[in-house]
This record gives C-alpha cells, sequence and structure tokens, in this order.
C-alpha cells in the first residue's frame, strides 16, 4: 500500500476543552498546540489497520528540541490512517495538558 503526504508543512492551531480535532487535511500536516508541534505518524499494522502514533515536540526560537513519539495506551486498531491519526491527536492533547499542568506547579 503506497501512502504519501504533502511535502509542504501547514500548521492549524488547536483550542484546549471541548473543541473537534481540526479537519483531516490539517492533521496530516501537523498542528501546534499548546505551543508544542504535533506531527501524526500512525502506521499500518496489519491490512486495513491502522495503530495511533503521534510525534511532539517543542517549538523554540531555534527549533532544536527533541522529539517525542507517542502512541494509544489501549490497543485499539482504526480503519483508516485519518481515524488512528484522529485518536493519536486525542492522546498527544492529553500529554500536552499534563506537561504544561505540571510546569504550573
Amino acid at each position: 500500500m503506497n501512502v504519501t503526504r504533502r511535502a509542504a508543512p501547514r500548521t492549524a492551531t488547536v483550542a484546549s476543552g471541548g473543541t473537534q480535532a481540526p479537519p483531516t487535511e490539517a492533521l496530516q500536516d501537523g498542528i501546534t498546540y499548546k505551543g508544542y508541534r504535533v506531527e501524526p505518524a500512525s502506521y499500518c499494522v496489519s491490512t486495513g489497520a491502522w495503530s495511533p502514533r503521534v510525534v511532539v515536540s517543542l517549538w523554540t526560537e531555534d527549533r532544536s528540541s527533541p522529539r517525542t513519539p507517542l502512541y494509544a495506551t489501549n490497543a485499539a486498531r482504526w480503519p483508516t490512517r485519518d481515524e488512528a491519526d484522529r485518536c493519536a491527536l486525542d492522546v498527544a492533547r492529553a500529554w500536552i495538558d499534563a506537561a504544561v499542568e505540571r510546569q504550573r506547579d
């Protein structure tokens, strides 16, 4: 199965709270959430099944922060990459929210 992604990065910002995930087109290119760069990277685990994965990095002036891969904590598989990416975005948002909360303490 061939999967291609656009080379030109585009950024969407996701607000916290009960907002819905951005359109799939924005997810493919990555988003910015609370100062973190979130790039979907879900992968095919078998024919027709996708596992959620996302790569998170903190945006700095020199953009040299470590990239942290995050995976869904359950064994859920999704029939499409888009659905897996949306799940991965939820995982990233929870991880970032917890990191921001720890910084406040």
